[in-house]
């Protein structure tokens, strides 16, 4: 095998023949067009044009090549060209934006050129959606479903996954990248959580709005500074790591435009954006983006809101003749969200609120090298800082327990804490990322054939510190079965390394005349460790990924792809902090204050992380796309399994101790006690630790069909839909929780099969109609999204123990005629027999209109109404008897937008 592939890049690489090929690009007052980004297929290749509008492509393999070029404010130009040997020379005009001109794209295109399955969304169907944040812009890609535009709660995205259970989507939204300008947006040292009470789902989120253990909140990225999103679905480039769902590529503007601003409103939220950006000379230029936004779930709500404040300066310099652009972005940003406390509503008087204050530091650098051994030199560096700041408060009604404050295990007398008392919880910690990547890329050319080399590396760090979980011990949060709870500092918490590693070769060879057999064949190494306070390596990860795609006609394209991905935990898995156990030896709580005595004994438990590992997913795919006559189609089958997902589960604790007796009374002083225990017992506890134990299987078909426009009627017509099924289930035993509080007394505790978990099916189509009226400057677009099928159901479920734990620690395992054995009834996991029951939703319509309306070129108005009928039938669940009100609630919303 190795002599097949020496013999054949012998082959490839002899002989190198250079084939030029010159583009000049200029708007349409000849004005040379400069930061435009030049795209040659099927080669691979692109460049930035310089200063005089110019771009050179030394290496180029002759045959028929497609040109794409884009730029911010200008409309994307698609040509097709003859590469011969001789030179070319290809002037192209660009046109601004507008909705006078004739063709107006206000959908996610498909990526039907490169090996990768992607959509992309460009400035014009992104003011179209007219999104309050990134998570809007995202509804126009295959499979999902139309939201309402809200910023009251965090906000995610999943992707080729239908929502099944909490820990399942967790790691789906963990496992989904967010790449700002070259740099990922982290959320791996994000710590703002909360211990959760044991009568509550392991992993639940706090009592204030939180993101950790999940992705990055969607909602603090404002829309209307955005240019392009690419939403990578399928099998990446090697040069995208540190995911495992898929990657959201954000590019914001920068360099100059004119001025522009956006004021929108709806019954939730109103917005203000706007921006400018203006051209020092021919090599520097500087740009601002203002954003601000105040939100409340309901106008009529007071006490509940969410406000964003965020502002962005971009500097861009070409020099070296247009061979070296660099950009910087420094951005600011204040997200609060809060739901004030109602004194006079609540007598439990609960209130929270959840701030975030970000700068961001963002620099890319391009250097093109048309002569050497690197055709281009690329390098993107960012930095982030965080200040997150949340608190909740309740008042709190309990029974008169003990106060310990023990951190380390110990046996002593402890206060008696009052039965009501008023708590207020804080979390301050203030995340640290840092970022870069350095990639060189080289092109070959020998006749029809073209390698683009590619090599790169990369390096993450998160960190985070600060004063961390903290309340008074004297009047602690909520909790129950004799779990205890501890302030917490995040200084002590280590650094998370990724230092990467990858290369790819991406290739293409010509099957007599126009047919195109492309190849992109990549690997990826990726090595994580922990450094500071604790320092320990972690894994590595080893990642092959290959695509391939042929020309079956001119027409039509075959691709089919494999690759892995990988992902590391963040800091609140790795080094989640120790839990606390308080057990009671002694209690007299006498009518004299002066003769009580409580006596705890303290048990500080550390989670075992080491064993916490990167998870991974498995992608493998199969697409065709082409057209057929005007009609443009792409076909995309697809099977994803990704296992050793984190999640918190509840462990079980053997805890033993010891009670005393009185040994004599003593009137006005507390009793003296025995000098030892008198006898001693033995009880079933818990705590909740990471385990890398969730597994999810999604498969399925998304399609996409563009049809021309009717010309008569300046009407096109876009579908797009997905069939998914999504499977999330555990991996490895799993003990019940409930049945360690419910049965506090039994002699054992149950472990039962792994398996258990959901199963979700969904077959979704999306209809969009854009009817254009250029001289009137007018799109209208009409969305008709049916959900034909729609299914979920519980997976794997088996009520009969695989094993037991007793008192004494020992796991006694269950062949399968002992564990159905009726002795062991009482063992059993109880599940009523409707839970177990398929739930088949029926068929939902949902119809929205938006409009948009230039009185000048880029001034004018837009607004928007969701489920214009206000169809919102009722469903009862089989499972509870409860209705359910399906669909979006009638919504609408409006904005005025003005260029200068």
């Amino acid at each position: 095998m190795a002599a097949i592939v020496h013999t054949f890049l012998a082959l490839t690489w002899a002989g190198l023949r250079s084939s030029e090929l010159r583009l000049s690009l200029a708007d349409e007052v000849n004005q040379p067009i400069i930061g435009a980004i030049v795209q040659i297929e099927p080669d691979g290749l692109y460049q930035i044009s310089s200063g005089v509008g110019a771009v050179i492509f030394n290496m180029v393999s002759t045959g028929q090549k497609r040109i794409s070029v884009s730029m911010m404010g200008f409309e994307r130009v698609d040509t097709i060209v003859l590469v011969k040997d001789e030179p070319i020379l290809v002037h192209l005009v660009l046109k601004q934006r507008s909705l006078e001109l004739n063709e107006v794209t206000v959908t996610a295109q498909e990526n039907t050129q490169g090996l990768s399955t992607s959509s992309l969304i460009e400035r014009d169907a992104i003011a179209h959606v007219q999104p309050n944040s990134l998570r809007d812009i995202l509804q126009l890609i295959p499979g999902q479903l139309a939201i309402n535009p809200s910023v009251n709660t965090p906000q995610q995205i999943l992707i080729r996954q239908v929502s099944t259970n909490g820990a399942g989507n967790a790691v789906a939204q963990m496992g989904t990248s967010i790449v700002m300008d070259g740099s990922p947006l982290s959320n791996d040292a994000n710590l703002q959580s909360n211990v959760n009470i044991l009568n509550s789902s392991p992993g639940s989120p706090p009592p204030f709005q939180s993101v950790a253990n999940q992705g990055f909140d969607l909602r603090q990225i404002p829309a209307d500074q955005i240019e392009s999103v690419e939403v990578l679905r399928g099998v990446g480039s090697a040069r995208h790591g540190n995911f495992t769902a898929g990657a959201v590529i954000v590019q914001t503007r920068i360099g100059p435009f004119r001025p522009n601003l956006t004021l929108r409103a709806n019954p939730n939220a109103l917005q203000f954006s706007g921006g400018a950006g203006f051209q020092w000379n021919k090599s520097q230029a500087l740009s601002v983006d203002l954003d601000a936004m105040d939100s409340r779930p309901d106008p009529r709500d007071v006490f509940n809101k969410f406000r964003r404040q965020q502002v962005t300066v971009g500097h861009q310099w070409i020099g070296l003749s247009g061979r070296l652009i660099v950009r910087n972005r420094a951005t600011v940003g204040i997200n609060t969200a809060s739901r004030a406390m109602q004194a006079d509503r609540d007598p439990s008087r609960r209130s929270w609120e959840s701030t975030d204050e970000s700068f961001r530091w963002n620099t890319q650098l391009v250097l093109q090298n048309n002569a050497g051994w690197f055709d281009r030199l690329e390098g993107t560096f960012s930095l982030s800082q965080n200040r997150q700041r949340s608190f909740f408060t309740e008042f709190i009604t309990t029974n008169v327990g003990p106060r310990p404050t023990f951190l380390t295990d110990s046996t002593g007398v402890v206060p008696f804490g009052p039965a009501r008392y008023f708590n207020k919880t804080t979390v301050e910690g203030n995340p640290l990322n840092y970022y870069h990547r350095v990639e060189l890329s080289k092109t070959i050319a020998s006749g029809t054939i073209s390698h683009r080399l590619v090599m790169g590396t990369e390096y993450r760090y998160d960190v985070n510190s600060g004063q961390g979980r903290q309340f008074d011990l004297e009047t602690p949060p909520r909790q129950n079965f004799s779990a205890g709870d501890r302030p917490r500092a995040f200084d002590d918490i280590p650094g998370l390394n990724q230092l990467s590693a990858y290369m790819e070769d991406r290739f293409f060879l010509r099957l007599g005349g126009v047919r195109v057999w492309s190849w992109q064949i990549g690997f990826r190494a990726d090595s994580y460790s922990l450094s500071g306070t604790e320092q320990r390596t972690i894994g590595t990860d080893l990642q092959p990924r290959v695509q391939t795609a042929i020309s079956l006609t001119p027409q039509h394209r075959l691709r089919l792809g494999y690759g892995i991905h990988a992902k590391v935990p963040g800091l609140n898995f790795l080094s989640t902090g120790p839990r606390f156990i308080d057990l009671i030896n002694f209690n007299y709580f006498a009518p004299n204050p002066d003769e009580r005595l409580l006596v705890v004994t303290t048990r500080r438990i550390t989670p075992e992380t080491e064993r916490l590992r990167s998870f991974s997913s498995n992608k493998a795919e199969i697409g065709l796309d082409g057209e057929i006559g005007r009609v443009r189609y792409s076909i995309n089958g697809f099977i994803e399994k990704t296992k050793g997902g984190p999640s918190f589960v509840r462990q079980p604790y053997i805890a033993h101790r010891g009670l005393f007796d009185i040994l004599e009374a003593r009137p006005g002083m507390p009793p003296l006690l025995t000098e030892g225990p008198t006898r001693f017992d033995t009880l079933f506890l818990a705590y909740d630790a990471p385990v890398n134990n969730r597994r999810l299987e999604n498969r399925g078909v998304e399609f996409v069909l563009d049809f021309p426009e009717i010309q008569f009627l300046r009407t096109s017509l876009s579908l797009n839909g997905a069939f998914i099924q999504t499977k999330s289930f555990v991996e490895g035993e799993e003990v019940n929780p409930n049945f360690i509080f419910r049965q506090v007394n039994a002699p054992f505790v149950p472990f039962f099969q792994a398996g258990q978990g959901n199963l979700g099916t969904q077959l979704n189509t999306s209809i969009r109609l854009i009817h254009h009226i250029p001289n009137a400057g007018i799109v209208l677009s009409s969305l008709t999204q049916v959900i034909w099928h729609q299914r979920d159901k519980l997976m794997g479920f088996d009520p009969f123990p695989t094993a037991l734990l007793n008192r004494r620690g020992e796991l006694l395992r269950l062949t399968l005629e002992e564990g159905q054995n009726q002795a062991l009834a009482e063992f059993r996991n109880l599940v009523a027999e409707q839970q177990l029951a398929a739930i088949s939703r029926p068929p939902l319509l949902l119809v929205n209109l938006r409009m948009n309306k230039e009185f000048q070129p880029q001034r004018g108005f837009a607004f928007f109404v969701n489920n214009l009928f206000n169809h919102r039938p009722l469903f009862q669940d089989p499972r509870t008897d409860a209705f359910v009100q399906r669909n979006l609630s009638l919504f609408f919303g409006a904005e005025i937008f003005y260029r200068l």
